[in-house]
């Protein structure tokens, strides 16, 4: 399957959209351009709770989401939900919106990028506070 047979599909057949029981926290982000909108839900994992880590030592265990938007941001929230499991804040950012995009496909116009990464911010903003 090539990057735009997968982002259809990721279109197509969102994973992980949906709503979260009990989410740890819960980020919304709109892409005032468009108008799309995601709203991420994170679990995190419970043994990175500890009051002795701070906010970017969380890993997260789960994520759920949900929105409307074009295909690349439905794309790329539905591929992230997947992608980020596992990660801390410093392995997100680590993978940046240059991550973001090489998971895309690599192809994303400038006018797109918002669309692109309107989820990664929204995860990026999760680890904000601690829990």
């Amino acid at each position: 399957m090539d990057y735009k047979d997968e982002i259809i599909d990721h279109y197509k057949h969102p994973r992980n959209f949906g709503e979260m029981d009990e989410p740890d926290k819960t980020q919304r982000e709109v892409n005032g351009s468009c108008g799309d909108m995601v709203e991420v839900q994170v679990k995190f994992n419970p043994t990175s709770h500890k009051a002795s880590l701070g906010a970017s030592d969380m890993i997260i265990e789960k994520v759920a989401w949900r929105g409307v938007g074009c295909a690349i941001s439905t794309a790329a929230a539905s591929m992230l939900s997947e992608k980020v499991v596992g990660m801390s804040k410093k392995d997100l950012e680590k993978f940046g919106e240059k991550g973001v995009v090489e998971m895309l496909g690599g192809e994303i116009n400038a006018g797109r990028m918002k669309c692109a990464t309107l989820a990664y911010r929204g995860l990026l903003k999760v680890f904000e506070g601690g829990c």
